[in-house]
C-alpha cells in the first residue's frame, strides 16, 4: 500500500477513534467537534491536502455537521487577527519590493563581522531589528533565510553539511525567536490577549507587555547562540569570504531609495501607534491596516495599485479556519471541559510548578495542533482557568506561548517547514539542538522569567 493511501486511511480512522473516546456528557456535539478537529489536524500532520483547503473544509464541516452556527464559525472574521495578518501581508510585499527589510538585516549582520560567532550574532540582532517593525514571522523568515541561503551558495558550503544546516538554522532562530519581543512582533499576540481577558476590563498595551516580556524575550533569543553552535560541529567559515558576500549584497542595494524612506516613515508611525495607544485610545491594529494600504496611494507609490490582487489573502482562510477551532470549541463546551481537565494538573502546586506545567502543556499540544490553532483552542480556556483558580492567567499564558514555540518536526509550524524549502538544511542536524532548546527554555522560565514576573508583581 502506498504511503499516501496509509495517510488517508489514518486521517479517517483516527477521527473515528476520537469520536468514540470523546466524553458524551459535555454536549451532544462535542464528540463530532473533536472528531472533525482531529481529522483536520491529522491532515495537516500528514500533509495530504493543502493546509488552506483543510482549514476551509473544517470551517464548512462545522456548519454542515451542525456543530455550531455561523455566528460561532465565522466569528474569527470579526476579530483583529485576520486584518492584522492582511496588513502584515501588504507590508511584507512592500518590504520585499523596496528591499528595506533586507537592507536592515544585512546591515545588522555585516556590523558583527564575518566570523561564525559574528554571523550568528548579526542574524539574531537582525531578527530583533525586523521584529521591531514587522509582525509577520514568516516574512522575517523569508528575508533572513534568503540571506542565509545566499551565504551558503557564495561560500560553496556543502548543502548536506552541518555548517550549511547551522547557517540556515540561524535564520530560523533569528526570525522566530523574537516573536515575543513586543506586543506587535507576532500577528497572534493582540488577538490572544483579547480572548484571554474576554468579559473583563483588563487591557494589555505596548508598555505593559514590554514590562512583562521584552527582557526575557531578549534573553530567550540570545540563548539561540548555544543551539546554533550545537548544529555547527567542527567546520569553519572563512571570515573574509563572508564579509565579501555581505559587502557585495549591500552594494547591490545601492543608496536608500525614496520608496525605502517612505516605507521607513510608515513603519515608524506603525510602531508609534502601538506605543501611544494608552493615551490615544485608538486601536493600533486598524492604524496598522490603514497605513499598510497607504503603500498603494498616489505620491506614496511604494506598491502598484494594479498589483493589489496579488496579495495572498487566501492565507486569511487558513488563519480564520485555525481560529474557528477555539470559537466553536467554546460553543460546544470544549473550553469549559478542558479547564476541568487542566485545573487538577495546575492546582495544588506552587506557582512555579503550575507555570512550568503550562509550558509543558504548550509543548505537548504543539505536536497535535499548529501554534495558531492551539492558541485559538486553549487561550480562552486559560482565561477561564485563571478566573476559576482566582489567579493572574498571564504567567500561565506566557509560559504556554513559549511551549508552543518549541518544535521538533517541520509539520508543527509553517516557518520551520519553510527553511527546508532551501534544500540546505538537514533535519537530523538540528533535531538535537531543538530538543535541548525545549529543555533549556523550561529552565530559563524557572530561573529567569518566574523571578522577574514575581519581582514586577505579576505573580
Amino acid at each position: 500500500m502506498k504511503k499516501s493511501s496509509v495517510f488517508w486511511l489514518l486521517t479517517f480512522l483516527i477521527p473515528c477513534a476520537v469520536y468514540i473516546a470523546a466524553p458524551q456528557d459535555v454536549s451532544p456535539k462535542l464528540p463530532l467537534y473533536m472528531a472533525m478537529t482531529s481529522m483536520a489536524v491529522t491532515a495537516w500532520v500528514f500533509n495530504i491536502f493543502p493546509a488552506i483547503g483543510v482549514a476551509a473544509l473544517l470551517t464548512f464541516g462545522y456548519l454542515l455537521g451542525g456543530v455550531a452556527g455561523p455566528d460561532a464559525v465565522f466569528k474569527p472574521w470579526t476579530t483583529v487577527l485576520p486584518w492584522l495578518s492582511f496588513g502584515a501581508i501588504i507590508l511584507g510585499q512592500a518590504m520585499e519590493k523596496t528591499g528595506l527589510a533586507r537592507r536592515v538585516a544585512l546591515r545588522c549582520i555585516r556590523l558583527c563581522g564575518g566570523s561564525f560567532f559574528g554571523l550568528a550574532c548579526g542574524f539574531l540582532i537582525g531578527g530583533i531589528a525586523l521584529a521591531s517593525f514587522m509582525s509577520s514571522i514568516l516574512a522575517r523568515m523569508v528575508i533572513l533565510c534568503t540571506i542565509a541561503a545566499g551565504i551558503v551558495d557564495a561560500l560553496k558550503i556543502r548543502e548536506n553539511s552541518r555548517l550549511s544546516s547551522a547557517v540556515i538554522f540561524m535564520a530560523f532562530l533569528a526570525g522566530a525567536g523574537p516573536q515575543f519581543l513586543f506586543l506587535h512582533s507576532s500577528e497572534s499576540n493582540i488577538w490572544a490577549f483579547q480572548e484571554l481577558f474576554k468579559g473583563t476590563d483588563v487591557v494589555i498595551d505596548f508598555w505593559t507587555y514590554a514590562l512583562h516580556s521584552t527582557l526575557f524575550s531578549v534573553i530567550y533569543t540570545a540563548s539561540s547562540l548555544f543551539f546554533i553552535y550545537m548544529v555547527k560541529g567542527g567546520e569553519k567559515l572563512t571570515s573574509s569570504e563572508v564579509m565579501a558576500f555581505l559587502s557585495d549584497s549591500c552594494d547591490q542595494l545601492g543608496a536608500m531609495t525614496a520608496g525605502e524612506k517612505k516605507l521607513s516613515g510608515i513603519c515608524f508611525i506603525l510602531v508609534a501607534a502601538f506605543m501611544v495607544q494608552p493615551w490615544t485610545g485608538i486601536d493600533p491594529v486598524y492604524v496598522f491596516c490603514v497605513l499598510s494600504l497607504m503603500c498603494y496611494m498616489p505620491r506614496v507609490n511604494i506598491l502598484d495599485p494594479k498589483t493589489i490582487g496579488d496579495v495572498g489573502i487566501m492565507f486569511l482562510v487558513f488563519v480564520t479556519g485555525c481560529m474557528s477551532i477555539g470559537f466553536v470549541g467554546g460553543a460546544v463546551g470544549f473550553n469549559t471541559w478542558a479547564v476541568q481537565q487542566i485545573v487538577p494538573l495546575l492546582s495544588g502546586w506552587s506557582e512555579t510548578v503550575s507555570i512550568l506545567m503550562s509550558y509543558l502543556l504548550g509543548l505537548v499540544i504543539n505536536f497535535l495542533l499548529t501554534p495558531l490553532a492551539a492558541l485559538g483552542a486553549i487561550t480562552p480556556a486559560i482565561g477561564e482557568l485563571g478566573r476559576a483558580m482566582n489567579v493572574n492567567p498571564l504567567p500561565v499564558f506566557y509560559a504556554f506561548n513559549y511551549g508552543l514555540d518549541q518544535y521538533l518536526f517541520p509539520y508543527e509550524t509553517v516557518y520551520l517547514l519553510y527553511i527546508f524549502i532551501t534544500g540546505k538544511i538537514t533535519l537530523r542536524h538540528i533535531m538535537p539542538a531543538l530538543f535541548v532548546r525545549m529543555l533549556t527554555t523550561g529552565l530559563l522560565i524557572v530561573c529567569i522569567a518566574i523571578p522577574w514576573w514575581s519581582f514586577i508583581g505579576l505573580i
